[in-house]
């Protein structure tokens, strides 16, 4: 789902370069946002890196240079100043899209903007036009395709039925749009995920009798919604509890794959991984593979000796799928988990009268890699710890880099004003190295890198929120 990045949080920017063991590192000069909505990276437009600012009653976008100074500022006047709601902006090779609600008069509609790398409209289209819905005003959310070039839209405003619309930015043009039939078990029994392929084919996967005195009827149920006739398959899932999942479609392979955690006995614990692929309407095709977490694996996360320990891994979410060329994938999971303090008997500690205290915990990452029949290539533990207090978890958790023959996982080594940032960096082996990138001691530096954004091979732009200000920052792996 597309994010503007909500704000804790005007430019003259100057280099302020660092150099760490394996990257470069420029910084950006600080922008007012204390008045901002939210803001979006764009991505690299020709020679230019481009931001784009939601300032409530006007909207604008900043571009620099590759030192991180500042080059330009172009106000998007084309945009209403009222009634918009931004849904995501899109970066492209020679242009980039904003996608966007209108409303007008009681009527909503759904539209894209064009841009070329200097900010001037060169194209606009209405892709729907939702008319007057006094009752049942459309609430939309967006998904995209791996290639971010095809967008499916939802509104899901009414709880029987789902509004589909799918469209091509390069072309466009809308390839379809359907209304969905939603019936009380797909919000009951669990909706799981979705995914859309670069041809525009979306699949929506809910998950069926989770529960130990079911498993025997234990299946994912996945319904195809293209420019076609829709197809409905039901695929058994076997013997385990799943815990946790996700789902992407391989579009070189031509197949939706998933993997994810599952539990023996009770969902509060993983106990090992699962794989799963198929052709949607070929059952035939369907792989689904099981394997357990080791006792050396479990004892190198959880930093003691489990040899007589069965209680398996708390608190781990599956956080990104990456695909293998061969059809494998490798998963990514997180150990996370929120604590509300003092809520016994109803009560708790309150903050200025209005909210309780959240603590939030990031800790350890660990991957595993899958072959294409779902057996284990190889699988690692990252170490990390990181708390903070009543912030959602904004600048926890991590960012996933990928160059040509590494992966680099970049996080904050603590959620304080001033630490240092690191990575790890894996080899298509599983084996690892960790680097320190950046001390932030006297920066004014808090980056976010669980929004950060990729602009090519090498480069990822991270933004950095300290005291209602932002900064840039542009790492180069070398």
């Amino acid at each position: 789902m597309s994010k503007i990045l909500r704000l804790f949080l005007y430019p003259f920017l100057c280099l302020c370069p660092f150099v760490a063991s394996t990257q470069s590192v420029h910084i950006s000069e600080s922008i007012s946002i204390r008045n901002d909505y939210g803001y979006e990276l764009i991505g690299r437009l020709r020679d230019r890196i481009l931001l784009f600012r939601d300032k409530f009653d006007d909207f604008e976008v900043q571009a620099f240079d590759n030192q991180m100074r500042h080059s330009w500022t172009r106000g998007l006047d084309d945009l209403d100043r009222r009634g918009v709601q931004i849904l995501s902006v899109v970066g492209g090779k020679n242009d980039f899209s904003i996608i966007h609600k209108v409303r007008r008069r009681g009527r909503a509609a759904l539209r894209i903007h064009k841009y070329d790398p200097g900010a001037n409209l060169i194209d606009s289209m209405l892709v729907k036009d939702y008319g007057e819905r006094p009752f049942a005003p459309p609430s939309l959310e967006i998904a995209s395709s791996d290639d971010k070039n095809c967008f499916v839209v939802f509104n899901t405003s009414e709880r029987n039925k789902l509004e589909i619309t799918c469209f091509r930015l390069d072309k466009m043009q809308v390839l379809w749009d359907k209304t969905v039939a939603i019936d009380e078990e797909f919000y009951e029994d669990g909706f799981k995920g979705l995914a859309l392929s670069n041809a525009g084919e979306l699949f929506i996967v809910n998950e069926k009798n989770n529960r130990r005195s079911k498993l025997g009827a234990h299946e994912f149920t996945i319904l195809r919604v293209s420019d076609a006739p829709d197809i409905f398959t039901r695929a058994p899932l076997g013997e385990y509890l799943t815990r946790d999942v996700r789902f992407i479609y391989d579009n070189l392979n031509l197949r939706l794959v998933a993997a994810g955690l599952y539990a023996e006995k009770n969902r509060d614990r993983s106990n090992g991984v699962f794989y799963f692929a198929i052709t949607p309407g070929d059952l035939s095709s369907r792989v689904l593979q099981y394997e357990s977490f080791d006792d050396k694996f479990i004892s190198v996360l959880r930093q003691k000796d489990v040899s007589d320990d069965t209680k398996g891994v708390e608190d781990a979410e599956v956080k990104q799928l990456v695909l293998r060329q061969d059809g494998g994938v490798i998963m990514v999971a997180e150990r996370q988990r929120e604590i509300q303090r003092g809520a016994a008997a109803g009560r708790g500690f309150w903050r200025e009268g209005m909210r309780m205290v959240m603590d939030f915990y990031y800790d350890d990452v660990f991957i595993v890699a899958m072959h294409p029949n779902g057996r284990t290539h190889w699988k690692t533990v990252l170490h990390k710890k990181q708390y903070s207090q009543d912030d959602s978890g904004t600048f926890s958790s991590f960012y996933l880099a990928r160059t040509a023959d590494r992966l680099h996982v970049l996080f904050n080594d603590e959620i304080k004003y001033e630490n240092t940032c690191s990575e790890y960096v894996i080899a298509p082996t599983g084996d690892f190295d960790r680097n320190s990138i950046i001390n932030t001691i006297g920066q004014n530096l808090r980056l976010r890198f669980r929004d950060a954004l990729q602009i090519s091979s090498r480069e990822c732009v991270v933004p950095s929120e300290f005291r209602n200000r932002l900064r840039l920052v542009l790492l180069r792996f070398q």
